[in-house]
This record gives C-alpha cells, structure tokens and sequence, in this order.
C-alpha cells in the first residue's frame, strides 16, 4: 500500500513562524541578506526538494543541482514515460462547490481526507473573495473610528499589533493540537479519519483567517490625521502578512492534492514522505523598525 502521510501530516504539523515585534531588528546582524533574498532562497529550497522528490532533474544538489536551478522551467520533465494519465490512480480532488464536497466525501477516493480538507480552505476563501481583491488594492470604505491626536494613533496602533501578535500565537497552537492532528486519523488507514471532524477543523482554521481579514480591514478604515498616513499604511502592510501567507498556504495546499495521482504512481507502494505545505508568516525587519521608530517619535512629542 502507498502512504502518502507524511505529505500533509507534515501540513497539519505546520511550522507557524511568525516574526512581528520590537525587537526585530536585533536579529540582522546575523545576515546582511534582505528579507525577499531570505524568502527567495527558502522558496527555492523547498521548490528544490520536491523537485528531487518527484525524480526531476533540478532538485539534484551541488553544482549539477545549481545548473538545473537556473531554468526555473514552469513544470517538470518527468512525463518521458507516463504521457497517458489513465496509468495514474484516480484520487479526490479539491470540492469548489458543497455539493461537490458532499459527493467527495460520500465517494472517499484515495487521499479524500486532504482534498476535504483543502476544499473546505478554498470554498471558505471564495465567500469572502470580494473583500481579499479590497485588501489587495489597498480599498476601506470608512468605518467611523476615528484618532485625533497622535496620542490615540500611537494607541491604536499598539493595541493592533499586540492583537495581531496575540492572534498569530493562537493559530500556531491551534495548528499544534494533537486534536488537529488527530481528525486525518492513522498513516496507513484513511479509513480511521473522521470526516466530520476534517470539515470542522477547515472551518476553524478559516474563521481565523477572516479575522485576520477584519483587522486587516480595521486598520485601513480608520480616519486620523494625514500625518500619520505613513504610519497607518506600514501597520496595514503588517496587518496584510497573515492574510497572504494564508494565500500562498491555501495555494500550496490545493497544489499538492492536485499531485497527488502522480505521487501514488512514484511512490510505487511504498511510503512517500515529502516537504510539509508550511503557513509561514514572516515580515519584514524595517517595516517593524520603520513602526517603532514613528511610536518613539510620538510618544518623544
């Protein structure tokens, strides 16, 4: 039997990371890279390794590894020998709709466990798809809060960085729950998961996220002073990251079940372990300097 477990237990063991705080900037010392250089090569890393787990070219490391690198071909050439898909096992695949969900659960294909709780993630992220493309763009209609004084922005935006920071923490414990775990039931028997409890727990997960959403969405609404404007743009791009690292998760996540048929064929009966689909929330060091020097600055007045 193949054992594609460790592909998303690693997922449900997700490594939360989450750099948000004053003391940031204590940490550069430790490399002059910029942090779009660090997440560039911990994407290609990652990219890397499930290159070579999948027998492409590219994911060989050292020199040779470094060549292949360079083409950042758009799909692998693993498909010499497996040009007729009907060879691959037929796996569930992500639900867009409840009712297709429905049917993907009464049917339980192969990995139907991952593909549920993948379309839970994807259907919850489209209800609320008008207010993503608003956050996107920067959009907040006014919601009458308001802070008049450079006193009440230093306030505000204090209280929502410790909400967010409060925030994140949770979700990480959520994610780190052995109940969480424990819905996809047992490696070897997918049998063992509870249904149920899957669709339950996407549902939680995603009522985060639209709570990260609505802060989000607090903090561009809010009416203060122009001269704070900076200040107010900066909180919001920090307010942002846990709302596109959900993005990239939900992504990454959909991504792998669609691998899924493939990686059953190349596990060829046996376990397969793989790379976790990882919900990274890292920010940036100056966007957090820049916020603490503009709260020193007012609370200096």
């Amino acid at each position: 039997m193949t054992i594609l477990w460790w592909l998303f237990a690693a997922a449900a063991c997700v490594a939360l990371v989450c750099v948000i705080g004053a003391r940031a900037a204590s940490r550069r010392h430790r490399d002059q890279l910029s942090p779009e250089q660090r997440a560039e090569i911990a994407r290609r890393a990652d990219q890397q390794l499930r290159w070579a787990q999948r027998g492409d070219t590219r994911g060989i490391y050292g020199v040779a590894g470094a060549e292949a690198m360079k083409r950042v071909d758009p799909h692998p050439d693993i498909t010499a020998d497996l040009n007729d898909n009907a060879d691959y096992e037929k796996t569930a695949a992500v639900a867009y709709t409840a009712a297709d969900l429905d049917t993907l659960l009464a049917q339980k294909l192969p990995c139907w466990r991952w593909a549920a709780f993948a379309s839970v993630l994807v259907q919850r992220r489209a209800a609320v798809q008008p207010r993503l493309r608003d956050d996107e763009l920067g959009y907040a209609a006014p919601s009458g809060e308001r802070a008049n004084t450079g006193v009440e922005v230093g306030h505000f935006v204090i209280d929502r960085m410790d909400e967010l920071v409060g925030l994140v923490k949770n979700v990480e414990d959520f994610m780190l729950t052995p109940a969480f775990i424990g819905v996809f039931g047992e490696p070897g028997d997918e049998a063992s998961a509870d249904a149920d409890a899957i669709v339950h727990t996407a549902h939680r997960l995603m009522d985060y996220h639209d709570r990260f959403l609505a802060m989000a969405e607090r903090c561009r609404a809010l009416t203060a002073p122009s001269e704070y404007a900076d200040l107010l743009h900066d909180l919001g791009l920090l307010m942002d990251v846990p709302v596109t690292s959900y993005r990239t998760f939900i992504d990454d996540f959909v991504e792998r079940v669609g691998e899924m048929p493939q990686m059953l064929h190349y596990a060829h009966g046996t376990t397969l372990e793989l790379d976790p689909v990882v919900l990274r929330m890292d920010t940036d060091d100056q966007l957090v300097n820049r916020i603490s020097r503009r709260l020193s600055h007012i609370a200096a007045r």
